[in-house]
């Protein structure tokens, strides 16, 4: 497993659950942590937490689907702490609802932050990690991008259409020792914070952020030549 002391990350949608997971977790693997969405109170609770680990932690607040706040985001990132080696593109919206009854508002708020969001990121990320011929972006996508089911329209597009992108991203970047990790959990209890409390196993135990945070931070750690591509994450005996 590669070392991650002194490694730097960055995570949309990094002020609640599964976000805040990852930056727990990656905190406590010796990351820096670069924490990034629109409620800033939320940040700061979770670098407040970080801190309380002796982790380095860095509150932009953001919101991911605005072109001028990526780039506001990306510029003070590279002028406080240069390039980052990893990308959590997690920042989510969800909306449900039939087609027909959809609201159009409702549909461009969940492709805009999910689908737009991540390609914003990405791509304001890419030359950094580009110049310094290293680095793994984490997309968070969901069982949904693979399976759509009634009412969930939108958001199965949105990660449908986050299967495409990172498969084209990763050609585009494999080159340049870039790795690109699908991560698709099934049903996932964000409401749990304390991990540790959670049964291990039996019928009904659902997923936990917590147990998303730790596969992905599995990933992250193996050595660069190694790439995990797609995890997808079910719970057991639900």
């Amino acid at each position: 497993m590669s070392d991650l002391k002194g490694r730097k990350a960055l995570i949309t949608g990094g002020g609640r659950g599964i976000g805040r997971e990852i930056a727990l977790h990656f905190a406590r693997a010796g990351l820096s942590v670069v924490l990034t969405a629109r409620t800033e109170r939320q940040l700061n609770d979770v670098a407040k937490e970080i801190e309380q680990l002796g982790g380095e932690v860095l509150v932009i607040p953001a919101d991911v689907s605005q072109e001028s706040e990526v780039e506001r985001l990306a510029e003070t990132v590279s002028k406080e702490w240069g390039a980052i080696d990893v990308l959590v593109n997690n920042a989510a919206h969800f909306a449900r609802g039939k087609v027909v009854d959809l609201a159009v508002g409702d549909w461009d708020n969940v492709i805009n932050t999910n689908l737009r969001g991540v390609f914003l990121v990405s791509r304001a990320f890419l030359p950094g990690m580009i110049k310094q011929t290293s680095g793994t972006i984490v997309m968070i996508s969901s069982t949904s991008g693979k399976r759509a089911d009634p009412g969930g329209a939108a958001y199965s597009t949105s990660k449908f259409g986050l299967m495409g992108f990172a498969q084209s991203l990763l050609y585009e970047v494999r080159k340049h020792n870039i790795r690109v990790i699908v991560v698709s959990p099934s049903w996932v209890d964000t409401r749990v914070t304390d991990y540790d409390s959670v049964p291990r196993e039996g019928s009904g135990v659902r997923l936990c952020a917590g147990d998303v945070a730790q596969a992905i931070l599995h990933s992250v750690s193996l050595p660069p030549r190694a790439l995990v591509r797609e995890i997808e994450l079910w719970a057991t005996n639900p």
